[in-house]
């Protein structure tokens, strides 16, 4: 009988102990790089992240192509070691089971920004610190010398703590003339690579920077500055078109964070702003320390690390309450004025949140709905007696 020791391609089995430390408990996901897996630390009981190379079954007809995966992953692993900020997951071991070589690190309770931007629609201070997070991330990076190439929305975790986290370093590179680059083809994702990454230029910091402005885009639109359309390649887009403005897709774009993401989205290399340029946008929109919170609130809360950064709690540790973004109810099409349909539509959503567990997201949705109503219709009136009703039921008078 084989095993994954003989074969490199093999996927890692719930229950195996990886360095009599790591139980593998799950597979989380897989890219083009790496599979990653949920273990338990069997010194701190704590959940971690064990990252493999992902290696194709096919790859034993083709050493080169092995000696490139493993050379990327071993590349990951020493870059990360060099790399200690707080929105990065920190390296906790690295070793090998059998042939195979992994990571383990830290493990993030959240979801990625992908899934966050179709459940929320950031506010100015919410992009703000999105924006400021992987910016400051980026800039660290670079003054280590190493460029992430392959920033995206699906390699940026926003956790239950409120931190976003950098993650998939699987094709960084260090900016030195590292002979051992393994990078033979183009790799990367096509949808918010730079032009000059299709061109085959040597890695530069500002290739990161155009793919800051695409995740920008995205926040921004809920989509990439290029979609594949059936007349033009992804390549073709980003070497020769200038991306729609934000405010084709979305109304209410602030003009100075549209500027800014247009900006870093320039064919020339040159002619983006710098790191420090951007956060310099970024910074008069951040909430300050001892800043209340949003009101309606989102969940997760990107601004708990701008506004009360003693209170963010470890990156693996699961939420106390409501793991999933929650924005009390909201009056459809942004109207400063509330319909009974409204009302009606709002208590159906807190009774949904209310008998799935979640009494707290229930109660935010009609406290917010009452304070709409009294502006709407004024205090003392009958509009407001199902809310009053419901708000009573909810707190068992």
């Amino acid at each position: 009988m084989t095993s994954m020791a003989d074969n490199p391609g093999a996927s890692l089995m719930g229950g195996v102990v990886l360095g009599q430390r790591f139980q593998v408990v799950e597979q989380k996901g897989a890219g083009g790089m790496g599979v990653a897996y949920r273990a338990l630390d069997l010194e701190t009981r704590k959940q971690v992240i064990v990252k493999i190379p992902q290696v194709p079954a096919t790859v034993d007809l083709d050493f080169e192509a092995r000696r490139r995966i493993m050379g990327r992953f071993d590349r990951e692993g020493r870059l990360l070691n060099e790399l200690e900020h707080f929105n990065i997951p920190a390296v906790i071991d690295r070793g090998e089971y059998g042939s195979v070589p992994y990571l383990a690190m830290t493990y993030i309770h959240g979801d990625k920004l992908t899934k966050y931007r179709q459940n929320t629609v950031p506010r100015l201070a919410e992009f703000a610190a999105i924006g400021s997070s992987v910016a400051k991330t980026l800039a660290a990076c670079h003054s280590t010398g190493i460029v992430h190439r392959d920033l995206k929305p699906d390699n940026l975790l926003v956790g239950e703590n409120g931190v976003v986290y950098v993650i998939d370093f699987g094709i960084a590179l260090p900016l030195n003339k590292d002979t051992s680059r393994y990078t033979r083809n183009f790799v990367g994702t096509d949808d918010y690579s730079a032009p000059e990454r299709f061109l085959g230029a040597e890695p530069v910091e500002q290739s990161d920077l155009y793919s800051l402005g695409c995740v920008f885009y995205h926040l921004l639109t809920g989509r990439p500055p290029f979609v594949v359309d059936g007349r033009k390649t992804l390549e073709k887009q980003h070497l020769e078109d200038s991306p729609a403005p934000p405010s084709r897709f979305v109304a209410d774009v602030d003009p100075g964070l549209a500027d800014l993401t247009l900006a870093l989205l320039e064919k020339k290399m040159e002619d983006r702003p710098g790191i420090e340029a951007v956060l310099e946008v970024l910074r008069p929109h951040l909430p300050t320390v001892g800043a209340l919170e949003p009101n309606p609130v989102s969940l997760p809360d990107v601004t708990i690390p701008y506004r009360t950064p003693d209170a963010v709690h470890p990156p693996e540790a699961a939420a106390g309450h409501r793991s999933t973004s929650v924005r009390p109810f909201r009056a459809r099409e942004r109207r400063d004025f509330l319909t009974e349909a409204d009302i009606v539509e709002a208590i159906r959503q807190a009774t949904f949140e209310h008998d799935s567990g979640d009494g707290a997201a229930a109660a935010l949705i009609l406290t917010e709905l009452r304070s709409q109503a009294i502006e709407t219709f004024g205090e003392g009136n009958p509009k407001l007696v199902p809310i009053e009703r419901a708000l009573n039921l909810l707190e068992g008078r």
